[in-house]
Parts: structure tokens; C-alpha cells; sequence
């Protein structure tokens, strides 16, 4: 890798567990927020009547990931994990995944296709699912989009 080189958005990988043969399109939502308290308006006075004013972080919140995936033929796996990891609408019950979780990592790679950046993330889980729009005469490919809750997210590279 070049010193300074800058990397493209177009030289990406995303993975998890089990599904690393995917085809991938496009990805967007890692983020990662801290909750602060304290820092919008004066949370009390102090002798002489001075305003006080402090910022604490007060936790962590992980935005959902958004994942789109091209669809391939007979490739059900996205919708069966979606479909296994959430308990039934009407009878609930337990979850065929019994809660388990997958680990994942985004990776961008440099001009020489090198790994230049990794972001690592734990207790992957899908929340939402859709297909894609049909359409007659579109020239689009067909997709599946999933959003997914993580619980940490760690830039290792």
C-alpha cells in the first residue's frame, strides 16, 4: 500500500459467518454513538447562581447495518436466517437459531487489492428483510436487502 493512499468505496467486502460467498452490492450504517446527558442545557446552579454544565457519556448506542445483497438461483440462506433467528408472529416460542449470533467483518481493500481496513462486529443478528422490487422492463438486478443489529463493532486494520 502506497503511503497516503486513498481508498476507493468500491473495493469492499462484507462477510459473516458461514455466508462468505455472498455477492454483495452495497453496504451503508456503520455507526456507532455515544449517549451523553448534561450537555444541551444547565442540569442545576451552583453558589453565586452559575450554570453548570457538563457532558457525561451515559452509554453506547450501534446503528443498524444495511446490507444488499445481489440474489443468486436457489441461494435461500439470507431468508432462512432471517426466518430462523425470530420467534414465529402468532405462536412465538423459541427461535430455531436458539439466539445465536454470528460475527462479521466489513473489509475496504487498497488499489493493489490488499486489505487496507477491517471493522470487525459481534452478536450479528438480522432485524428486518426485503426482496427486491420487480418491475416489468426493469434493467435492474434482483436483491435482497437485510438490516442488521450488532453488538460491538471494533476497527481492527
Amino acid at each position: 500500500m502506497a503511503s497516503g493512499e486513498i481508498l476507493a468505496c468500491s473495493k469492499f467486502y462484507f462477510q459473516l459467518d458461514g455466508l462468505d460467498d455472498l455477492v454483495v452490492k452495497k453496504v451503508s450504517g456503520v455507526e456507532v454513538a455515544l449517549q451523553t446527558a448534561g450537555d444541551t442545557k444547565s442540569f442545576g446552579v451552583g453558589k453565586g447562581g452559575k450554570s453548570r454544565i457538563q457532558a457525561t457519556v451515559t452509554g453506547v448506542e450501534n446503528k443498524k447495518i444495511t446490507v444488499e445483497f445481489v440474489s443468486t438461483v436457489e441461494d435461500d440462506r439470507l431468508m432462512k436466517w432471517f426466518h430462523d433467528s425470530h420467534s414465529e408472529p402468532i405462536s412465538g416460542g423459541g427461535t430455531a437459531t436458539k439466539g445465536e449470533r454470528k460475527t462479521g467483518s466489513l473489509i475496504m481493500y487498497n488499489q493493489g487489492g490488499d486489505e487496507a481496513i477491517r471493522y470487525n462486529f459481534t452478536g450479528v443478528m438480522p432485524a428486518s428483510y426485503k426482496s427486491t422490487k420487480m418491475e416489468a422492463g426493469s434493467t435492474n438486478l434482483a436483491t435482497e436487502t437485510l438490516e442488521f443489529v450488532y453488538e460491538n463493532l471494533h476497527r481492527v486494520k
